[in-house]
């Protein structure tokens, strides 16, 4: 089982970190602020499983140049194991970073993502029609992305679709009241359905209240394979294939 979104640096349990990397086939570690990128290029190189990818939140590019954009061009040619940019994108969410900011390093890292032929990781919340618009116009992105933690409703799933991305689910989707993540789930084509447990954020229900780790994915695949009424094992080699094929794994 591949965990396509985690941030294992966040991880308080070394025992989490080392059951995580045992148990699961890989593990796409993220590093999203200025400290976090170094974090999980480390991971990485430690962890024969594990992959990287360095971007910026939309929270943390507030104060960035164009010379940390830079930072992030040398990490990914200097180290083959990072394998996408982002998480970047849009959250008005909280008013933390004006939004003509958050547009102008979401633009910068879609840039970078094109010159680099790398897959980008989407962070997009409360922000669902300008995420659309922004990729739109930087349409295409020759190797794709994926919308992490879904937040959308079926209309911006199939936009994003259109445009080349894949669709991940967190164990939100297990949660009594996300009856419009699991109308979307249902909705996705298969072929772009991914999952994710934003460690240590959004454990499933059957985990709510404690801190997430990849290993909690297992939960998320047995009620999303429930949901679509396929195998465990056949879902699981579906989303697994999806992500070799969108990370370029091994």
């Amino acid at each position: 089982m591949i965990d396509t979104h985690a941030h294992l640096d966040m991880l308080k349990s070394e025992e989490d970190i080392k059951e995580s990397v045992e148990r699961l086939n890989a593990i796409i570690t993220i590093g999203c602020d200025k400290e976090e990128i170094y974090k999980a290029v480390e991971f990485a190189n430690r962890y024969t499983n594990v992959y990287a990818s360095v971007g910026y939140h939309p929270y943390d590019v507030k104060g960035l140049s164009d010379e940390d954009i830079q930072v992030l061009k040398d990490l990914a040619v200097k180290n083959s194991k990072v394998v996408a940019i982002g998480e970047t994108g849009l959250d008005y969410y909280r008013d933390i970073t004006p939004k003509n900011i958050q547009w102008e390093f979401f633009e910068k890292q879609l840039n970078l993502a094109k010159e680099l032929n790398l897959p980008v990781v989407i962070h997009s919340r409360s922000a669902n029609e300008d995420t659309i618009e922004i990729l739109k116009n930087h349409s295409p992105l020759p190797a794709g992305g994926v919308m992490h933690c879904f937040g959308g409703d079926i209309p911006m799933m199939e936009k994003s679709v259109e445009l080349g991305f894949y669709i991940s689910f967190a164990g939100n989707i297990t949660y009594p009241k996300a009856d419009n993540l699991r109308k979307v789930a249902k909705a996705t084509p298969i072929d772009r359905l991914l999952l994710e447990t934003d460690s240590p954020f959004l454990s499933p229900q059957k985990k709510r209240g404690k801190p997430n780790k990849p290993t909690n994915i297992f939960y998320t695949l047995e009620f999303v394979a429930n949901l679509l009424g396929i195998p465990t094992q056949q879902l699981e080699g579906i989303t697994d294939s999806n992500a070799k094929k969108l990370f370029r794994l091994q």
